[in-house]
Parts: C-alpha cells; structure tokens; sequence
C-alpha cells in the first residue's frame, strides 16, 4: 500500500506543476495542512483545513513568491507517510530577490490513499525525525 501512497503523492506534484486542478483528487476533503511555525509569512492560521484551506495557504505562498515551484529531489516510503525532500524555488514580490528556499520536507500522512495531514518542515532533519525516519546520507 506505501508504494500507492508514494504514486499518488507523485501525481500530485506533477498535477500541481501543469497547473491541473486535479492535483486535489489526492486529498481527502478534511485534509489538515500544518506549516512549519517558523514560515510566519504564509498567514496566521495555524491549521489550513480541507480542500479551501490547502487554497488559501497556496494563496499566502503565491502572494509571497512569484514563481514558487517546488523541486522534488525524493518522495520517501514512511508506510503510512510519505516524505517530499524537496527544493523550493522563487522570487520573492516585494524584494524580487530569487529564493532557492531551502532543502525542506514535506511530510503527508495517507489514509486509503488519501493524503489526510501535511505537516511541513523548513528543517530538513526536522520532517525526516517526525515521520520516524532519521537522516543519512543522501539527506
């Protein structure tokens, strides 16, 4: 079943990348989005929930960067979780100053291959440790 969630999750990201509405078939309508605390900037919701708060987060993050798209280096089997090691791009609004963000990830725990929780994570480590996982070399 890992490796279903691993293909859904990757669909998803290439949906998302042609810009194909359809990238949401890969959340289940009560889906929670949870920021890293440290992005203070993507608004003060602690928690994005269902379908219009995974839109209204994507609306902070569009607001803040032009261009933003994320590179995705790996998505890694957790079982019930897959890990998205990723490189985000941009340029921020304001400043239009290019932004290789960070090496994040981003951490999508899956119920009948239904992504059902993102938790995202600036810190690498951080998103890895959460989903039981623990950094090697390759991270």
């Amino acid at each position: 079943m890992s490796q279903e969630n691993v293909d859904v999750i990757r669909r998803m990201y290439d949906r998302w990348l042609q810009g194909d509405p359809s990238l949401f078939d890969a959340f289940d309508p009560k889906i929670e989005l949870h920021p890293d605390p440290a992005a203070d900037w993507v608004g003060v919701d602690a928690v994005y929930r269902g379908h219009d708060g995974v839109r209204r987060y994507m609306a902070h993050v569009y607001e803040a960067f032009e261009d933003y798209r994320p590179e995705v280096e790996e998505l890694v089997d957790a079982g019930d979780k897959v890990v998205t090691l990723a490189i985000e791009h941009g340029r921020g609004r304001v400043s239009g100053a290019t932004v290789e963000a960070r090496r994040t990830a981003h951490v999508w725990t899956m119920r009948a291959n239904k992504a059902i929780r993102l938790d995202l994570y600036l810190d690498r480590a951080k998103g890895l440790e959460a989903a039981g996982l623990t950094g090697g070399p390759r991270w």
